[in-house]
């Protein structure tokens, strides 16, 4: 099996495990969160997708992809950030009570578990063809973010490597959602 048939595979295992994790939800059991976490398994779907489209957008085109998004535009103050985390945990607030809202996981009401099945299906045939026609080694420098080293850059295989990471990151928040929602394991 050739390099990029490998990272193909890989992505498409731990996406299964995911849209495994997924099945037979209903909506409301979807959008709720099941344990103390602010998290849902509607709005990890979400984030899977827009994640995976967004960096391999920038696998290809560079720090553009990331255009006026909350987390990497070029506009934020991560000093500010870092205040207003300073302020809120030394209050006993969270995230919540912030003015900084990552709504990165803020589901739609069109956005069905089937709307994002389909759409984490959709991104994936995408990335697909990304992984067999990208220079592996291309390279891009990567956005202004505290948690990036100043200057450095991605190859396009990089990058890759941290969606499969992704990916296989959350799939474990998925199961360990969906567990404490019914029971139902989807890893392990």
């Amino acid at each position: 099996m050739s390099e990029r048939e490998t990272l193909i595979e890989s992505l498409a295992r731990h996406r299964g495990f995911l849209l495994t994790t997924a099945e037979g939800l209903t909506e409301e059991q979807a959008r709720s969160r099941s344990t103390v976490s602010e998290l849902a398994l509607a709005g990890l779907l979400k984030h899977v997708a827009d994640t995976e489209e967004q960096w391999m957008d920038f696998a290809v085109h560079g720090a553009g992809a990331f255009g006026d998004s909350e987390v990497y535009g070029a506009d934020v103050d991560w000093d500010a950030v870092d205040e207003e985390a300073a302020r809120l945990q030394e209050a006993g607030d969270d995230w919540s009570d912030s003015e900084w809202q990552d709504d990165r996981f803020t589901v739609a009401e069109e956005e069905t578990v089937e709307v994002l099945r389909g759409r984490i299906t959709q991104v994936a045939d995408a990335t697909a063809e990304i992984v067999r026609t990208v220079d592996l080694d291309s390279e891009h420098a990567l956005p202004a973010a505290p948690w990036f080293e100043a200057g450095a850059s991605w190859s396009a295989r990089r990058v890759i490597l941290h969606v499969l990471a992704e990916i296989s990151q959350h799939a474990g928040h998925a199961d360990i959602l969906r567990e404490a929602l019914d029971g139902q394991k989807t890893m392990g």
